[in-house]
């Protein structure tokens, strides 16, 4: 078969059909073009020793000699990279990392997590272009991971956030590995996580968080939607401070997962209120610090039950719909869950004056679940129950909220108060 006829079942047109070709350096550059064409524009075929296969692509110009020069261009630089050993075997590394996504995006029940990984995988597909799955090397990966730096999408990224992409990086060579599409795993550059203490509320602010919520509430123009939404959001900043799930767990609550815990015999009290929640570290059961939990569901409950019953009324959905176990805590008027509350927490904290800690630092929607873990410290719960309570291990509570640990045990470290042999001298004699 002659260059042409190859170029021809190459690009399956018919035999018939006109093409005008070149061909140079005894075939390893080819040009060709459909001559038929009034604006006819010359594509390429190169091959270069030592490398499997043709390069083909369009030289993006109907000039013969400009034609040329980019082909013979494509030809010393491929030459170039084989000579310095390039793989040109392995697969591209944007296709793969699309394939990987698809094979995400097919589980079943995909987490809150999988989803971001999802994301971020998306994003990263400018950054590595045409280059191939075997030619990532640390060099590269740190400038990838200067690059996710810098094009952030709120302009910055926290170390933590970045650990966790790295993280996402090598399941997806861990995955890679296993196909056979890479020999070994690419050696990662060290992110160092940050260890500061998290914000959280202290005690005057989270006193001046929680009288705010009704009034929060009653600040709008008449706009039912807006008070709907905020008396979903001041619930929700009131169960997540009392019970510690994580932001995913809440987006995931259904109201099966809800139970009453009835208090020992004898007992006067109120059930306790414990939720059953799937995070990433498996499912748990998650025991509320106080019983009046229950009242914030109960509020949300009549929201949805007065919801569905005006939607009836207004003919947007059937008679025979009904609030279910299955239907979700967290979620709009149409029941599906609230993807999050950022914006509208934003806005609460801006109204109540609480936006920083007293270092500067922005408090989150994580701030409550923070705040959970200093009061629940500083009350005295033992942290090997409060971690499991929380779903995180007793190193992470020591690692980040640690500073609390003196001021619970305060009255086993004040016991005494004076030096034995001397009861003249106190044990602090500067105050």
């Amino acid at each position: 078969m002659d260059e042409q006829a190859a170029v021809v079942a190459e690009r399956g047109r018919k035999p018939k059909e006109a093409l005008d070709s070149r061909s140079f350096m005894d075939g390893a550059i080819y040009l060709f073009r459909r001559a038929d064409y009034k604006k006819p524009t010359w594509f390429c075929r190169v091959k270069v020793p030592k490398r499997t296969g043709y390069l083909s692509c369009s030289t993006k110009t109907t000039d013969e000699h400009k034609a040329y020069a980019f082909a013979e261009d494509l030809y010393n630089k491929t030459l170039a990279q084989v000579l310095s050993g390039r793989d040109f075997s392995s697969k591209k590394i944007a296709q793969t990392i699309s394939d990987y996504v698809k094979a995400l995006e097919d589980l079943p029940n995909q987490k809150y997590s999988t989803k971001l990984k999802m994301m971020f995988l998306k994003r990263s597909l400018p950054f590595f272009g045409n280059l191939r799955i075997k030619e990532v090397t640390t060099a590269k990966l740190s400038e990838f991971i200067d690059w996710t730096r810098k094009n952030a999408r709120d302009g910055q990224l926290s170390e933590n956030t970045v650990k966790r992409y790295v993280t996402d990086l090598k399941q997806f060579f861990s995955w890679c590995l296993d196909r056979g599409y890479i020999d070994a795993m690419p050696r990662f550059p060290t992110v160092k996580a940050e260890h500061a203490r998290r914000p959280h509320f202290n005690n005057a602010d989270w006193k001046k968080l929680t009288r705010n919520l009704r009034e929060f509430v009653k600040v709008q123009d008449g706009n039912r939607k807006t008070i709907r939404d905020r008396t979903m959001l001041v619930n929700y900043v009131l169960i997540l401070a009392n019970t510690g799930i994580r932001v995913g767990e809440a987006r995931s609550l259904k109201w099966r997962d809800i139970r009453e815990i009835p208090q020992k015999a004898g007992s006067n009290g109120p059930p306790d209120i414990a939720l059953y929640v799937t995070g990433k570290t498996g499912p748990r059961e998650v025991v509320a610090r106080t019983p009046e939990v229950k009242d914030y569901f109960k509020e949300i409950l009549e929201l949805r039950k007065a919801e569905i019953e005006k939607l009836k009324k207004e003919k947007k959905i059937k008679k025979s719909t009904k609030l279910t176990l299955d239907d979700y805590v967290f979620c709009n008027s149409t029941g599906d869950p609230i993807a999050s509350f950022k914006k509208s927490f934003g806005s609460l904290l801006e109204f109540a004056e609480v936006e920083k800690d007293s270092k500067g630092n922005q408090r989150t929607i994580y701030s409550l679940r923070h705040t959970y873990a200093t009061f629940r410290l500083q009350e005295g719960v033992h942290q090997f129950i409060l971690a499991r309570n929380m779903g995180t291990s007793v190193a992470m509570l020591e690692k980040h909220y640690g500073h609390t640990s003196n001021v619970a045990s305060a009255a086993e470290l004040t016991k005494g108060g004076k030096f034995k042999g001397d009861k003249k001298v106190k044990a602090v004699d500067w105050l």
